[in-house]
């Protein structure tokens, strides 16, 4: 716990501030994994499973490359040129990066080390925008310098039609205050990442869209929000007993876009002591931002436990919770509650997070599911009753592979924490097989960030969890609610309830008092058991009329 806490103070240290745009990432202990099997009836459930053995990985997509040695660059091929530059020039940067030998980011000079989270949030940017000024367009672009725990130093370079210019930090282009920062650093910090602003919110207004700082972390943002999940370009070694590796993005390329109707695109490479990579982000802002992401990555040597589109956000309490938190004056905490899944078969899973006593990791696929997010379903203020972190407006953030990811598991890894200013959640597609050195691995996906995911299930969702233990004896209930059902939907229907161990009683579904919605009550008597593993859904003839709800109980 104590190499988590030390990381994730690194990565990001107040998920809940609105303003703040650092990102976290969880660093865990190696922990028994659980796969969802399923049973006769295509059902899925959570069970404790070996690691799948390790064997070489290769996206179908993509054909790996020739298993030859590759020549390390010389003098000359270190410039790019400029005349059509896009993404086959950066994967040919990061192709003959991967033949090199890795390079650590330059040190941070100590006293810009030391500055405190206030103190760096203080350096702001001269200008409005440090893209293109002198001809505004329908975007503005800021850098971030160096400071504090953003150590990583990247470059930056725009791109105007087929002119590439690299754009060379200066320190007057900064505003560092009164700050105690040398002359002599100062000049030499460098950038430590971009924000993109765009009038997202309201016409001439410009608003921030999305921020890349810290390791190969980003955000976005819709209409609306304020920051909260965050995602990565890739992740290596989370929740295994190994520990993590994190690659950073090293260089950026931002493409001047010509027209408000037209997507920005971002180019940006990839570094590791394990892989390079290539990315291209095609972003749309609006009211739900939506980014298409095409990445290709060269592994230097043979890696395991490789995670594709990997999502963290924080997950702190609220009523869901069997075990209340009674010393807080707010009803919930969190910047997401809940991880949605639209399974390969169709199904539709919502199962809601946890602040676990112990690390724990779920596999909750086993096919490549056709979409799966991050998601913050409680849109009111009274959901959380934070004037300062405005969690109701924390975005949902959707991803949809594109082609064959090739075979694997969809992991999401829960670990404790003890406030809101870690991220201690993470969800990511996991490879059953390793990507060997030499080799070759392009994914796409889109992304969606904003107020509501960017799919609506077909069936009934669950709108609210409560959980907690029955008045006057051990046994544990729950209660499921069903907002937005017509009188009749529910006519018939059959419960289907099940738990990995204990047993289920009592299981009621009724009308709701206030007319809209249905509730589904039953009981958990653990019989000794520790850990249950439970399901419900409703169906009628056998196709499911709501969600499939998935929750892991803990007598912890």
């Amino acid at each position: 716990m104590e190499s988590f806490l030390a990381l994730t103070l690194v990565m990001a240290v107040a998920a809940c501030s609105p303003s703040e745009d650092t990102a976290s990432s969880p660093i865990v202990d190696p922990a028994p994994a659980t796969v969802a099997q399923e049973n006769t009836s295509g059902e899925t459930s959570e069970v404790i499973a070996e690691p799948a053995p390790s064997s070489i990985y290769n996206l179908e997509r993509v054909q790996p490359e020739p298993e030859t040695v590759l020549v390390p660059p010389s003098a000359e091929d270190t410039g790019i040129d400029p005349a059509g530059f896009g993404l086959p020039e950066v994967r040919e940067r990061a192709r003959r990066l991967a033949a090199a030998p890795y390079e650590p980011s330059p040190t941070l000079p100590e006293d810009a080390r030391n500055l405190n989270y206030d103190q760096y949030r203080r350096i702001l940017p001269a200008t409005d925008d440090m893209g293109w000024p002198q001809d505004a367009g329908p975007v503005r672009v800021l850098f971030d310098p160096r400071g504090y725990l953003f150590d990583h130093e990247v470059r930056i370079n725009l791109v105007d039609g087929d002119t590439v210019t690299p754009r060379a930090y200066s320190a007057p282009a900064f505003d560092f205050k009164d700050l105690p920062l040398s002359d002599a650093t100062k000049a030499k910090l460098g950038f430590a990442g971009l924000r993109l602003l765009a009038p997202i919110n309201q016409a001439g207004k410009f608003d921030e869209v999305l921020s890349f700082k810290g390791a190969s972390f980003f955000r976005a943002l819709g209409a609306g929000n304020v920051y909260g999940a965050s995602a990565r370009g890739l992740g290596i070694g989370t929740a295994s007993a190994d520990g993590e590796e994190f690659p950073a993005f090293r260089e950026f390329w931002i493409a001047r876009p010509r027209s408000p109707s037209q997507a920005v695109t971002i180019y940006a490479l990839m570094d590791s002591a394990s892989v390079t990579g290539a990315f291209a982000f095609n972003i749309s802002p609006g009211p739900r931002t939506q980014i298409e992401v095409e990445a290709t990555f060269y592994p230097r040597k043979d890696i395991q436990g490789v995670g594709l589109s990997p999502l963290t956000s924080m997950y702190y309490f609220s009523p869901h919770d069997v075990i209340k938190r009674g010393d807080d004056y707010r009803p919930a905490v969190h910047d997401s509650e809940g991880l949605a899944i639209h399974m390969a078969n169709g199904e539709w899973v919502w199962r809601p997070l946890q602040n676990p006593a112990d690390l724990e990791v779920s596999v909750l696929a086993g096919s490549q599911p056709k979409g799966f997010g991050l998601v913050q379903r409680h849109r009111q203020f009274d959901d959380y009753s934070d004037v300062e972190a405005e969690y109701e407006q924390r975005p949902d953030v959707w991803v949809e592979p594109h082609g064959d990811w090739g075979q694997g598991q969809l992991l999401l890894v829960e670990i404790p924490t003890v406030n809101e200013y870690n991220d201690n959640i993470a969800v990511f597609w996991r490879p059953r097989e390793g990507w060997r050195a030499g080799g070759a691995n392009t994914i796409s996906y889109t992304m969606g960030w904003g107020l509501k995911p960017g799919v609506m299930a077909e069936v009934v969702a669950v709108s609210e969890t409560r959980a907690g233990r029955k008045p006057g004896d051990k046994t544990q209930m729950f209660v499921l609610d069903y907002e937005g059902a017509a009188e009749k939907v529910f006519e018939n229907a059959e419960l289907e309830i099940t738990s990995s161990a204990g047993k289920i009683v009592n299981p009621v579904l009724r009308r709701h008092p206030s007319g809209d919605a249905y509730r589904l009550s039953f009981e958990l008597q653990p019989e000794g058991a520790s850990m249950a593993e439970l399901r419900a859904v409703l169906v009628r003839g056998g196709r499911p009329l709501t969600e499939t709800w998935l929750y892991r109980w803990s007598a912890k």
